[in-house]
């Protein structure tokens, strides 16, 4: 097993290199931390890519008081973050990669050509353009005993001991693209299953994270899987065993 470099102070680590973890290396690149990403598959934002087969919806263009209000009891929550990156900012962002947008009659925001791959091409190029290095297929195999990150790539193991690390790691909902929620079991053996539980929901109580629902609704475990059910409808989210007898 062998280092993948030596860890400047400055390095920072993303692990998932769809829109949140690119979006958290950009951030970090302009702190002027030395950034590297890495993804489990061959390639990045897959399920962003996805997104475009449907017209590429970006955001809505509704007032930001009607625009907020969607996320009901979580308002508070969102609000505290939309309002250093409202929809406005968001369109400016991207007409900052060279895309241009508009607003269709139902008030929804998309790329003039309504395609995800020229925003994703020209998102990349800014990233390496700021030294960004992306590695592809480098699954994140969790921590060894001294706290490095462990790192399976096709010619074996490399460990890497960053400054900073996010876990970018997206749900449980796609796993041909790449979400398949692995990431929860790792994080369990690492913090203990009961710390980990107890860290979800504490994140979630804090942040709007996690998986939230009405009151009235049912959470319940089958085969190591979260099924949420209600009107009689299944919908299931990566999870793990653990029975939560009330939203978080």
């Amino acid at each position: 097993m062998s280092d993948l470099k030596p860890a400047a102070p400055s390095l920072a680590a993303v692990i998932g290199a769809g829109p949140a973890g690119l979006m958290a290396a950009e951030a970090l690149a302009q702190a002027g931390l030395t950034v590297e990403v890495f993804d489990a598959m061959p390639s990045v934002g897959r399920k962003f890519l996805l997104a475009g087969v449907g017209g590429m919806n970006i955001t809505h263009s509704e007032p930001y008081p009607a625009f907020v209000g969607r996320y009901a009891e979580r308002q508070a929550n969102i609000d505290a973050v939309l309002r250093d990156f409202d929809a406005e900012a968001l369109r400016q962002w991207i007409h900052g990669l060279g895309i241009e947008t508009f607003v269709g009659t139902s008030g929804r925001v998309f790329p003039t050509d309504m395609k995800a791959a020229p925003l994703l091409r020209a998102w990349l190029k800014r990233l390496r353009d700021s030294g960004v290095v992306i590695h592809t297929r480098h699954r994140w195999l969790g921590w060894n005993a001294e706290g490095a990150l462990r790192m399976a790539y096709p010619q074996g193991e490399r460990l890497l001991t960053p400054a900073v690390v996010v876990l970018a790691l997206g749900g449980g909902s796609w796993a041909r693209l790449g979400s398949d929620g692995s990431w929860q079991a790792l994080l369990a053996r690492q913090l203990g299953a009961i710390g980990f539980r107890r860290q979800l929901a504490s994140a979630a109580g804090r942040t709007g994270c996690g998986y939230l629902a009405a009151a009235a609704e049912q959470l319940r475990f089958r085969s190591g899987r979260l099924e949420h059910a209600t009107e009689g409808k299944v919908r299931r989210c990566a999870a793990e065993e653990h029975c939560l007898e009330r939203p978080w």
